[in-house]
């Protein structure tokens, strides 16, 4: 399989002889893309996790009967309401995402990657961001994200490794997030609760935040020391993932909000799902189950499927019986999973034929330059 090792191997591939960095990054990848988030170890992998979502929930002691009870009385009005904050929250992701890179671009204002990163609009951002969430889902290791830093490297002119770095300062940015909503929804709810997956959710969120801190904090103390050290070939590639990493927190306030307004759009779908079944859950567990979500799904397998259903099922069994838990996990599921193989699908197929018309317009442009 290609794909990961393409994308990845971009890192430390030797600049071609004119120094296009879009040629380092269109050269022979764009037609094996879809050949990987489409195929039959994709099948059997998710084959093998509606098994594992299968055995968890006879674990729960899940009662379908009663399950399909609650699906029964599905408020379709609110449901719709649900499934609308989910994608509006792309809007806001793709803002903040525009923001970050732009933070991120240190470029001579009247540069051409300059005007190329004013001009593209944040509904662009957004659908690149649904783009990733597809391939995501469909495939190992979160390659999703690669993917996105991949185009825009290329549209940027700036590189795989600049666009690498603005990601892992916005999932810095989620997790830090993440992990204060959740901390803050445990102290909410009753100290008498106790539940493994609750106890599991907070220590793994507290260790990804922990690696992610101690990382940005090693880039910004040592990062030049660390540089000196580096073979000569891949140093302009560091240098350029760390400017995308430590520029990206410019404006953090603008970023923070945007960042906000997604987990509010999150929030909301949670809320409006579980009302939707007309289930009565606090608030602050609708916040943790939507924070627990978040953290689960960076599990690689795609799209955190098989590791998410059994965690938040898990989550809601706190309030509510296991039945009403199954019915909520598989009705958020089917807008933050499902729908995301059906319209982030559609959203990358056309994405893919528009950014390989963009691409190639990028060298060709080049080329005559």
């Amino acid at each position: 399989m290609k794909f990961p090792i393409e994308f990845t191997s971009l890192l430390f591939r030797k600049p071609s002889k004119k120094n296009d960095v879009e040629n380092d990054f269109i050269e022979g990848s764009q037609n094996q893309i879809l050949g990987t988030v489409i195929s039959f170890r994709t099948g059997f992998t998710l084959l093998g996790a509606l098994f594992l979502i299968y055995f968890s929930f006879k674990i729960f002691k899940v009662d379908w009967d009663s399950t399909l009870d609650t699906f029964k009385t599905l408020d379709i009005a609110k449901y719709f309401i649900a499934f609308t904050a989910y994608y509006l929250s792309f809007l806001f992701r793709g803002l903040r995402w525009k923001t970050i890179s732009f933070n991120a671009s240190v470029l001579d204002r009247s540069s051409d990657c300059d005007s190329t990163l004013r001009h593209t609009s944040s509904f662009q951002y957004s659908v690149l961001v649904l783009s990733g969430w597809f391939v995501n889902s469909v495939a190992w290791l979160r390659l999703g994200d690669v993917y996105r830093a991949y185009c825009l490297g290329v549209i940027s002119k700036l590189g795989f490794s600049w666009g690498i770095g603005t990601l892992v300062a916005e999932r810095f940015l989620d997790m830090i997030i993440v992990l204060a909503l959740i901390l803050a929804s445990v102290m909410m709810l009753s100290s008498g609760v106790k539940n493994q997956a609750l106890d599991f959710l907070v220590i793994f969120a507290l260790i990804i935040t922990a690696i992610l801190t101690a990382f940005v904090l090693l880039l910004a103390i040592a990062g030049k020391r660390l540089a000196s050290r580096l073979p000569i070939s891949v140093r302009s590639h560091y240098s350029q993932f760390k400017i995308g990493v430590l520029n990206s927190f410019k404006n953090i306030f603008m970023v923070t909000l945007l960042g906000l307004a997604a987990w509010f759009m999150e929030i909301t779908r949670l809320f409006f799902v579980t009302t939707s079944l007309n289930v009565d859950m606090s608030i602050y567990l609708i916040i943790l189950a939507t924070m627990s979500n978040a953290v689960l799904s960076t599990f690689p397998t795609p799209g955190g499927i098989g590791i998410v259903e059994p965690g938040l099922t898990g989550i809601f069994i706190i309030a509510v019986s296991s039945s009403d838990a199954a019915s909520i996990t598989l009705l958020d599921r089917s807008i933050t999973y499902l729908s995301v193989l059906i319209f982030g699908g559609l959203t990358f197929l056309l994405y893919q034929a528009w950014f390989q018309k963009k691409s190639k317009m990028i060298m060709s442009t080049h080329d005559v330059g």
